[in-house]
């Protein structure tokens, strides 16, 4: 499926280029301290070189070609600076239509409004691009940031999956949240097939 570059107020939305390698490993490199149990400090630089880089963006690419897992870069327009990312883990491409939907903003890049900015565009982009009929997120049952953010969004709360997430040799129960194309003033389409 081709993917596009998304534009929103302050931020581009696309997937990641060769020549991001310099914004990508500052981005990673040089963030601040862990912030909370969600957020990851700093990659130490060797875990950042241009070959583990052009690694994984070939990997990214692959599972998209393949309809499996989307990520889009989230840039600052005016610098250019990766500040994040959004993702779309596909569950269903039959008569389901949805995936799972991820955004994180960098921990250097916090407080500026950017998360709420960049994942109501996601959302966007999982329904009109990729052509979901339902985004779900799961949050881990104490993240009050993320249940904050995706009651901004306009997402529901459908309950809790039990043991649904595998995490620091643990299963996790998760809140569920749901969005549909309706609930952000979309409407659906036709099922997509691969």
């Amino acid at each position: 499926m081709k993917r596009t570059e998304h534009k929103t107020k302050r931020l581009i939305i696309r997937p990641l280029k060769i020549s991001d390698y310099k914004t990508w490993y500052d981005a990673h490199v040089h963030g601040l301290p862990q912030q909370s149990k969600w957020d990851r400090g700093p990659y130490a630089p060797k875990e950042c070189s241009f070959k583990i880089f052009k690694d994984i963006r070939q990997e990214y690419s692959d599972l998209a070609r393949k309809d499996d897992y989307y990520r889009y870069g989230v840039f600052e327009k005016k610098l250019g600076t990766l500040i994040g990312l959004i993702d779309f883990n596909i569950y269903d491409r039959g008569n389901l239509q949805f995936a799972n939907y991820g955004y994180r903003i960098y921990n250097r890049h916090w407080g500026h409004g950017y998360g709420q900015e960049a994942a109501l565009a996601g959302l966007k982009i999982g329904f009109k691009e990729l052509k979901l009929n339902r985004l779900e997120a799961a949050i881990n049952l104490d993240n009050k940031k993320s249940i904050k953010m995706v009651k901004a969004l306009g997402m529901k709360k459908e309950g809790i999956r039990k043991k649904f997430w595998y995490e620091d040799n643990l299963w996790v129960d998760h809140l569920i949240y749901v969005a549909t194309p309706e609930d952000i003033g979309m409407k659906s389409q036709k099922p997509f097939k691969k």
